[in-house]
């Protein structure tokens, strides 16, 4: 819901802080649905789970920061894109 209030009732021409209120909000969403995807899927949350969760939230909300502000093109795309499996592979190998 304050994800829809922000988009709805902001403007982030006018003050930019409504936009870091709108990724702020988004990554803690994109966080929660990490966890209850886990929850669901698997019946709990290992840390392993839990880190590869924020790593995804993370680079998802740079990844809509960067498409909204029309600066992706297709180079920054393929170093999210390496950024993250990178970040993946390091942090399944470092729980195990």
């Amino acid at each position: 819901m304050g994800l829809v209030a922000t988009v709805f009732l902001t403007n982030p021409i006018e003050n930019i802080a409504y936009a870091v209120v709108f990724f702020a909000i988004l990554f803690v969403l994109l966080l929660s649905l990490g966890h209850l995807w886990s929850l669901v899927r698997w019946g709990r949350v290992s840390a392993v789970s839990r880190s590869k969760i924020v790593i995804i939230s993370i680079l998802a909300v740079v990844f809509v920061m960067f498409r909204s502000a029309g600066s992706l093109n297709w180079v920054d795309l393929l170093v999210l894109l390496l950024l993250t499996l990178g970040l993946l592979f390091y942090s399944s190998r470092r729980g195990q």
